[in-house]
């Protein structure tokens, strides 16, 4: 969306809140699965916001998005906490809209980044997201990220 920085990013009012809703959605597993105080994570999500605030902090966008195929992999920080949402059948749109994000993200200094835009290329979105993520291709998630994915674009 032309951030630089991910201060910039955050005081985006759209971007702030697919972030503070995926952060909440990844967080709602938590609670169910290791009983976290629901109280003290939503404070815990309001301080990082407001870290990610802090116009001292000089947090570019760029390093943030490097590296985009890790953070698809089944066992990382989007698909993992997606999956947990599915087990306990809990809300997972910002993480959607997260994943779809991530699958958009190009740099020319990213050999990952480049290697999804190839994947994506070459086989379409479905199937990029089914391999690099190792969920079905054909599943509710999968689907609901192309659709995004396509109107992201």
């Amino acid at each position: 969306m032309g951030h630089a920085t991910i201060r910039e990013a955050i005081l985006d009012p759209k971007i702030r809140a697919v972030v503070q809703g995926a952060m909440q959605e990844s967080g709602a597993v938590l609670i169910k699965r290791y009983g976290f105080d629901a109280e003290k994570h939503a404070a815990y999500i309001q301080k990082i916001l407001t870290r990610f605030e802090n116009p001292y902090l000089k947090d570019d966008v760029e390093r943030v998005g490097r590296q985009p195929l890790r953070k698809l992999s089944a066992g990382d920080r989007l698909i993992k906490p997606t999956l947990g949402t599915l087990e306990y059948n809990l809300p997972h749109a910002s993480l959607v809209q997260g994943i779809a994000a991530a699958m958009h993200y190009r740099s020319a200094a990213d050999p990952q980044a480049q290697e999804l835009a190839t994947l994506i290329e070459q086989k379409g979105p479905q199937a990029a997201l089914a391999e690099i993520s190792g969920l079905d291709a054909n599943s509710e998630v999968v689907t609901s990220v192309v659709s995004t994915y396509n109107a992201m674009a």
